[in-house]
């Protein structure tokens, strides 16, 4: 069964509207996910505010130009603007006194276990989270096999750097461990469940 987004034929300059507000509201979604992260108090608040945007703008996006298209917009949009955000917080620090760098290297070889962990957890464990994720989309979202097939494509990125920053992220690496696991063979489950 598959369904079928009838939209509204909007004019070019309708759509370049909707357009700038998916970008807009797709900008304000990830800089309230992250002001809402590093808040105390009102970060549940600025979290809701950021998952508000988020429909937002997957409605600009769907009602503008369809779902078949207006999904892969969105995704695209969602991976070029979180890949510009975090180039924008890049920041360059001044190379330590070798005295400094003598110190600091007891701190870093405690931290060499935590570390392997991390690229384990993000890296393989991540990538099987996001290609399982995908496969239970490209065989049972109720969409047209292209949308399916071109969504599916794109989440796969998007949802990797998504659990790669989550895994930098947190102190606690078994939370984030045991949801990809359960991720990972749910999404792979739905996926030959639909080949059934």
């Amino acid at each position: 069964m598959h369904m079928r987004v009838n939209r509204i034929k909007w004019g070019p300059r309708m759509q370049m509207m909707l357009a700038v507000g998916g970008v807009g509201s797709t900008i304000g979604a990830i800089v309230a996910l992250w002001r809402g992260s590093a808040m105390s108090r009102r970060g549940d608040a600025v979290r809701l505010l950021a998952g508000l945007l988020v429909i937002l703008s997957a409605s600009c996006w769907i009602s503008g130009f369809g779902a078949e298209i207006g999904i892969p917009l969105l995704l695209e949009t969602w991976a070029l603007v979180g890949f510009a955000f975090i180039i924008t917080r890049l920041e360059r620090r001044p190379d330590r006194p070798r005295r400094d760098r003598a110190l600091v290297g007891g701190t870093v070889r405690r931290h060499v276990s935590r570390g392997v962990a991390q690229v384990a957890i993000a890296g393989p464990l991540g990538f099987a989270a996001a290609i399982g994720v995908a496969a239970a989309i490209a065989t049972r979202a109720p969409l047209a096999e292209q949308t399916r097939l071109i969504g599916a494509g794109l989440l796969v990125p998007s949802l990797w750097a998504m659990f790669v920053g989550w895994t930098l992220a947190t102190r606690r690496l078994l939370v984030p461990a045991a949801s990809m696991a359960s991720l990972a063979c749910a999404g792979f489950g739905l996926a030959l469940l639909g080949q059934g």
